[in-house]
């Protein structure tokens, strides 16, 4: 019984953060690429 409580609990935390991050539409773009320092 703790077993599949243990189970079910770290399970629904991972499906509760990736349903929060999901719906996010920064995670579908990248950064604009990074000007070089220079050439010194």
């Amino acid at each position: 019984m703790i077993d599949i409580l243990s189970l079910l609990i770290s399970h629904g935390v991972i499906l509760l953060a990736a349903w929060q991050l999901l719906p996010r539409s920064d995670l579908d773009r990248d950064p604009p690429p990074q000007e070089p320092a220079g050439d010194a």
